[in-house]
């Protein structure tokens, strides 16, 4: 939209009106701590809230040039104790110039000793996409355009019952509204069930295994979390009432003093007698299957697997390569020759050595599928893929 393009360039020209209006020798001492803060290898010797904005930006042919601001404030519930992980708050909002517009809050909270964890997400999304059907054998030629506009609120709290194990409650709410742009369109001309859009309210439980040396950019441990939410009929119409699971696991291992291994497998999973389109898992983003537009294929399950070597030549920059398969499936039995594969490598940027947060940017490619190009994608982003 206008307002967030708007939004963009203010921003930027107020950064660039306060560093030129400073003085010469300003200048070149806001250069010098620019310069030690962003470059130097030294860590601080002191736990310190940190607030980080900077603009971001990527493309694919699906959004075209996508821009906007990010910021990520980290900080520590307790600075006496050591073993204490440290929290984040992700703010970004950007726009495309195919005039689609998202913006998100995600928090990610420990308290003293790991005790509790705490996670909460708000997303709004007016963000027009690519529909191409459902399953893992859909067409370029059979793309059409959605219009939608979804909202979603989501809590969880986790308490530790043992040594590296933890269980808790979530509960959320998300809201979609869908209309298609081609009356002769795969969408348009199907009827899919909740086509227009729906809303729920969903109830969860949740537990999980964690020995992560770190949870910012792990180098050895163990994570896996495993999601069950159950989603009452509290709405009138075609609204979806069923359950939900989903699986992360995920292992690290330090290879050499400087390079990593990383292993990542993913399951989700939606059980009813009608499943809503939009409710669908969808492979592809910024974090599995990288390579693929998220939604390209989607089904009522998701299962896909990666992994990732990193190359840690200085403290600031790291170098990573990734590859994986995955594919989306319904009641149809799985087998290995669903799997589609992704490749790619990418970059990371590390802006503060005391927490180990990151910047990235990775390129990842997809499958050829026949008379078609092949798939692929770039990602810049907040933090690891995993």
């Amino acid at each position: 939209m206008v307002f967030k393009s708007k939004v963009v360039f203010v921003f930027l020209l107020v950064f660039c009106g306060i560093f030129l209006s400073a003085p010469v020798m300003g200048q070149k001492k806001l250069m010098d701590k620019l310069i030690h803060k962003f470059l130097s290898n030294e860590k601080d010797t002191v736990k310190k809230n940190t607030f980080f904005p900077f603009p971001v930006a990527s493309m694919s042919p699906e959004t075209g040039l996508e821009y906007g601001v990010a910021a990520l404030y980290s900080f520590y519930l307790e600075k006496e104790d050591t073993a204490t992980r440290v929290s984040t708050i992700n703010i970004m909002a950007t726009h495309t110039t195919h005039n689609q517009s998202k913006a998100k809050i995600v928090s990610d909270v420990w308290s003293r000793d790991n005790q509790y964890h705490y996670s909460s997400e708000l997303r709004y999304w007016d963000f027009p996409y690519s529909f191409y059907g459902i399953g893992a054998n859909t067409w370029k030629s059979d793309k059409e355009s959605i219009n939608e506009k979804r909202a979603r609120l989501t809590l969880a709290v986790d308490k530790q019952l043992a040594k590296n194990y933890y269980a808790g409650l979530e509960t959320g709410f998300e809201y979609f509204k869908n209309s298609g742009t081609d009356p002769d369109g795969i969408y348009s001309a199907n009827q899919y069930f909740g086509k227009s859009g729906g809303k729920r309210i969903y109830f969860g439980v949740r537990q999980s295994y964690d020995s992560r040396d770190k949870v910012t950019y792990t180098t050895k441990g163990l994570y896996g979390n495993l999601r069950a939410d159950y989603t009452p009929g509290f709405f009138s119409g075609e609204q979806y009432t069923g359950w939900q699971m989903a699986f992360d696991g995920r292992y690290f291992t330090p290879l050499t003093d400087k390079v990593v291994l990383a292993l990542n497998g993913v399951y989700e999973g939606i059980y009813g007698s009608q499943v809503p389109f939009y409710m669908m898992s969808q492979l592809g983003g910024e974090n599995t299957m990288r390579g693929y537009y998220q939604g390209r294929f989607r089904d009522k399950n998701m299962a896909t697997m990666q992994a990732e070597i990193k190359y840690r030549f200085v403290p600031r920059f790291a170098l990573v390569g990734f590859g994986g398969a995955g594919t989306v499936f319904g009641d149809q039995p799985l087998t290995i020759h669903h799997f589609k594969p992704n490749y790619g490598a990418g970059i990371r940027y590390f802006f503060d050595l005391n927490k180990d947060l990151s910047l990235r940017i990775d390129y990842g490619f997809g499958e050829k599928r026949a008379g078609e190009g092949r798939l692929s994608g770039f990602y810049f982003s907040m933090d690891e893929a995993f």
